[in-house]
């Protein structure tokens, strides 16, 4: 049976239902299930292109997954997830775990600093009707424009 997980750009009425890649990504999917629910200021994730972002308030979480899944190729309504260690990425010394999504085709995940691809976890796809996938799109292009949106993503069911 097939499990789900919500994106909410709170207050908006934008939700993006994401259903998850058990399969595919057993642990990854299993570590994001278990620390769910998660809040806090979405984000664009600036060095990767078209992707919203959550950052993880646990770096712990995901840092001992290792890649499943895995790709540097990610498409449009791919729901990834990424975890650095600490001291990882240059200029930005604490470790860091994210989970990100792209709205759109021109997505290259990219470690900062070093401009080499992030190997990302891809661990869930937006699901819903078309109207509603282009809701949460939009919505998710507005971060590059309008900055930091609060964002909760739980659990369905």
């Amino acid at each position: 049976m097939a499990r789900y997980i919500d994106i909410d750009f709170v207050g908006t009425g934008v939700v993006g239902r994401v259903e998850m890649l058990d399969d595919e990504a057993p642990l990854t999917c299993k570590a994001v299930w278990e620390c769910l629910p998660k809040s806090g200021p979405g984000s664009h994730a600036m060095y990767s292109g078209t992707v919203g972002a959550l950052f993880l308030d646990d770096d712990t979480i995901g840092a001992t997954i290792g890649e499943e899944n895995a790709t540097s190729n990610i498409q449009t309504g791919d729901v990834i997830f990424t975890h650095y260690d600490q001291n990882k990425r240059h200029g930005h010394h604490f470790a860091l775990a994210e989970i990100y999504w792209a709205y759109d085709r021109y997505v290259r995940p990219t470690i900062p600093g070093q401009h080499v691809p992030a190997i990302a976890n891809v661990f869930g796809r937006v699901v819903g009707t078309p109207s509603e996938q282009r809701a949460f799109y939009d919505m998710s292009r507005r971060l590059h424009s309008e900055g930091f949106k609060p964002i909760e993503i739980r659990r369905v069911g």
